[in-house]
């Protein structure tokens, strides 16, 4: 489980920020990554997610539908109701080609360049594939094709789930922050550290599978002990990573969530699990501003 923990806590968190670890304990009975805060005038739910799931992990718990009918406004990490996948794509590949012009073997110098080759080529990853990319965009594209592999599919996942549910039910959508902002996450960060991450990945990806179905079980049952332990310490090494992925974000949404909770509306507001936990979290954040959580 080692290696499969140091993937997921970077690479996965566009797509799936951020997959849990593997719970041993038994948490509370009805516990889930779910809380409710009291606004003056309205409630606001806080759902933490897996952003791809498999058709073996539904249905999802009944509660989470119980809060989506409570809620008048549906609110996600971006509006997904005005995104245009095409364009999203285009604009990815195009923020992933590196402005100079230098490949990846070039970045890494011929040694670690042929050892990365072999180290894909026995997992049967054609590394050459991403020779003009930029190193963040190479490593989320081969994570997230190992796990299209494992089954898993971003139309399955919790956003995506609930996405669908609001549109046939014509209820508003909105987002957090643009698409640009999130992609933005990962191209600012320096090329050597996108380097150590990818090679990383490369090392790690075989182990994957390893942990997927406690892990989706550590989501269902909540156990915000054990996924603090795991998930945080994960960054151990990468502190500017945690920062521009988790500790900038979280300050920025709470800021919004802070609005919400001055509206009349009642809210269920969908992020990433590791968004929600450890002591950078929006719900610790929303705790140090006088609102009062309850997890449910």
């Amino acid at each position: 489980m080692t290696k499969f923990k140091s993937v997921r806590h970077f690479f996965l968190a566009l797509f799936v920020t951020a997959w849990l670890a593997a719970a041993c304990a038994t948490p509370p009975a009805g516990s889930h990554i779910l809380w409710q805060i009291e606004g003056d005038t309205n409630t606001v739910y806080l759902l933490g997610s897996v952003h791809l799931l498999r058709e073996d992990d539904y249905p999802l718990p009944a509660i989470y539908d119980q809060v989506y009918a409570d809620a008048e406004t549906l609110v996600m990490e971006l509006d997904m109701d005005d995104l245009d996948p095409v364009r999203l794509q285009q604009y990815m590949i195009r923020t992933g080609m590196p402005e100079d012009g230098q490949t990846l073997q070039q970045l890494m110098g011929e040694a670690e360049w042929n050892k990365a080759l072999n180290t894909a080529s026995s997992l049967d990853i054609n590394l050459e594939l991403f020779n003009n990319t930029e190193p963040w965009l190479a490593a989320l594209s081969i994570v997230e094709l190992e796990m299209l592999k494992l089954g898993f599919d971003p139309t399955l996942g919790v956003e995506y789930h609930f996405l669908q549910r609001a549109r046939d039910d014509s209820k508003p959508i909105e987002g957090l922050e643009s698409a640009e902002e999130q992609i933005a996450v990962f191209d600012n960060l320096p090329i050597d550290v996108q380097l150590r991450f990818l090679l990383k990945t490369l090392e790690d990806i075989e182990t994957i599978e390893e942990g997927l179905d406690t892990l989706i079980g550590a989501w269902r049952s909540g156990n915000l002990v054990v996924m603090q332990d795991e998930l945080i310490k994960g960054f151990n090494g990468f502190p500017g990573v945690y920062d521009a992925l988790v500790v900038k974000r979280n300050a920025e949404w709470t800021e919004k969530l802070d609005e919400l909770l001055d509206a009349r509306d009642d809210y269920l507001i969908i992020v990433g699990a590791l968004h929600l936990i450890g002591p950078d979290s929006v719900i610790e954040q929303l705790r140090s501003r006088g609102y009062k959580t309850r997890q449910l």
